[in-house]
């Protein structure tokens, strides 16, 4: 007797999805990581938030005076894109990531400078962050990693 063919798309529909979900991983991890440090060098607390799409965020502290919070990202297939990874696997591109200080964080917030790892082949990615009227961050001379600076040399 043969399986009605409804019933053998369905199972192979299901049996694919997590084919699908492997190849993403697989696809996420070929892709170069970079590191973001975001150093609070302020006084006072700092909060930051990662913005995806769809209003869709995850927040990154407080980040005490002195410390250093950490995030790994991946750069994605398309040109300047950036990727946290989601609960499952999946990949979620960043569109943003702003920092404000804690105690004035609506008043204060303001985007990182990411152009630099978007655009660049760094695996490492150091900003410093203090309070001025806004949240201002910058990158210390030493972020780029040895790839990138000596890439034009190479050529």
């Amino acid at each position: 007797m043969t399986e009605p063919s409804f019933a053998r798309w369905r199972r192979s529909t299901l049996l694919g999805v997590p084919a699908l979900a492997f190849s993403v991983v697989a696809a996420l991890a070929a892709d170069s990581t970079v590191t973001l440090s975001i150093k609070n060098d302020d006084a006072q607390s700092l909060r930051c938030t990662v913005v995806f799409a769809h209003w869709v965020t995850t927040d990154i502290g407080p980040i005490a005076s002195g410390e250093t919070a950490k995030l790994a990202m991946t750069h994605g297939p398309q040109p300047g894109a950036l990727h946290i990874a989601r609960f499952d696997g999946r990949p979620m591109m960043i569109e943003n990531i702003i920092c404000g200080a804690d105690k004035d964080w609506s008043d204060s917030v303001d985007q990182l400078p990411l152009d630099p790892v978007r655009d660049g082949a760094i695996s490492a990615y150091q900003i410093a962050c203090r309070t001025a009227r806004r949240v201002v961050c910058a990158p210390p001379l030493q972020s780029l990693d040895e790839h990138d600076t000596n890439s034009s040399e190479s050529h």
